[in-house]
């Protein structure tokens, strides 16, 4: 991360959302953990969800990885290939796409993709592929509860496959939590990493006591994780390359 890292300097400078938060953000996006950025500011969602896009490489950029937009009048499918599913990007010429070399851009999943198409977008999550979204859905409890009803009928499984979820108002952060897929049967709550309180008009940030947990998703060792979330603090807070 380095002049990529200007968008979310930018959130940090506007008060949108606290530097602690988005550096752990960053760190789980560039770890292919989805992350869906929700509320009633289409703008606003769009401005974050684009921020971490920037500031996180695409799975396998260096060798044409490349994002794969989903948003109202898509339509992809899947195929199989030796390697699993892969997903077929009308924009992508013939070849399947697979985790390995894409992410997807999920645009406007409540409020305009067809429920068909949400629910096969939220579906490649478990097959693996990373994915940025937007939604508007004010809240946790409201975005699940639009998505397990009509008319999209999602299942839970892939509810508990939604990674990050950060919650926006009209001009800021509101809450971040953790979801976990678990195992079969298994039914672990959010994990609250951060909240905005408005008696003393800040965040409270309770992702230290997740760090292990974190780590453990980005796929290293703690304390290698929190040396990456030092050095990714000091960028946005100062501006620093890496």
């Amino acid at each position: 991360m380095s002049a990529e890292a200007a968008a979310l300097r930018t959130l940090v400078a506007d008060a949108v959302a606290d530097a602690e938060l988005l550096a752990h953000v960053s760190l789980l996006a560039d770890a292919g953990l989805p992350m869906f950025v929700s509320g009633p500011s289409r703008a606003l969602t769009a401005r974050v969800a684009d921020a971490i896009a920037l500031a996180s490489p695409v799975p396998g950029a260096s060798q044409g990885g490349r994002e794969i937009v989903i948003e109202r009048g898509h339509r992809f499918e899947w195929l199989a290939d030796p390697t699993g599913i892969g997903c077929m990007d009308p924009l992508a010429g013939s070849a399947p796409r697979s985790p390995r070399s894409s992410r997807l851009r999920i645009r406007g999943l409540l409020s305009e993709l067809d429920p068909p198409t949400a629910r096969t977008a939220l579906r490649a999550l478990s097959r693996g592929f990373p994915a940025i979204a937007e939604a508007s859905a004010p809240d946790l409890a409201s975005l699940l509860e639009q998505l397990r009803s009509d008319p999209h009928r999602v299942p839970e499984s892939d509810l508990r496959r939604l990674g990050l979820v950060a919650l926006f108002d009209a001009s800021r952060l509101s809450a971040a939590h953790l979801l976990h897929a678990g195992e079969a049967g298994e039914r672990r709550a959010p994990t609250l990493l951060s909240t905005w309180d408005e008696r003393t008009q800040r965040w409270d940030d309770f992702a230290w006591a997740a760090v292990p947990e974190i780590a453990q998703r980005c796929g290293v060792a703690q304390p290698e994780y929190e040396a990456r979330l030092e050095a990714r603090l000091a960028i946005l807070r100062e501006g620093g390359r890496r």
